[in-house]
C-alpha cells in the first residue's frame, strides 16, 4: 500500500478490478449463449438485476453487450437464409410475413361482425330510471375503476 494511500482506497480499487474481471467474463459467457442475459447470468454467477445495473451504468459494457446481440440477430438470420434456400416451407411463410407486409404478405384477425357489422351491438342506457341508491352505487363502481387506473 502507497505511503498516503488510505485502507478505502484500495479496498474501492479490489473492488473494481473484481468487477471488470466478473464484466469481461460474462461477455464472454454472453458471446457463447447467443445473447441470453438470464442463462449467462446462472452461469457466470450474478443475477439479472446485476447484469442491468452494469448495463445501464457502465457505457462501455453496454455497448459490448448491444454489439454481441447483433451478432447474435446476424447469426439467427444468417441461418433462416439458409434454410430458405434449402427451400424449407415455414421459413418461407416467416419470412414473407415478417419482412413482406407491404406485399400484403400478413395475417390479420377480422374483428367484425358479419358484413363489417359491430361483433356487440351498443345499447343506450337510461340511467333517469335509476333509484338514488342505485346511481350513488355505479358512481362509486366508476369512481373505483377510476382510481385503480391511476
Amino acid at each position: 500500500m502507497a505511503k498516503n494511500e488510505r485502507p478505502i482506497d484500495k479496498s474501492l480499487r479490489t473492488i473494481r478490478r473484481r468487477q471488470a474481471k466478473r464484466k469481461k467474463e460474462f461477455i464472454e459467457a454472453f458471446q457463447k449463449s447467443l445473447a441470453l442475459v438470464a442463462s449467462t447470468c446462472r452461469k457466470v454467477g450474478i443475477s439479472t438485476v446485476t447484469f442491468y445495473n452494469w448495463y445501464n451504468e457502465d457505457s462501455n459494457f453496454a455497448e459490448k453487450i448491444d454489439e454481441i446481440r447483433e451478432l447474435a440477430k446476424d447469426a439467427v438470420e444468417s441461418k433462416i437464409y439458409k434454410k430458405i434456400d434449402e427451400g424449407d416451407t415455414t421459413m418461407l411463410i416467416f419470412y414473407a410475413k415478417t419482412k413482406m407486409k407491404d406485399r400484403g404478405y400478413v395475417e390479420r384477425q377480422e374483428v367484425t361482425g358479419a358484413d363489417g357489422k359491430n361483433l356487440i351491438e351498443q345499447q343506450a342506457v337510461d340511467l333517469s330510471t335509476l333509484t338514488e341508491e342505485q346511481r350513488k352505487v355505479l358512481l362509486s363502481i366508476g369512481q373505483s375503476v377510476l382510481d385503480a387506473k391511476e
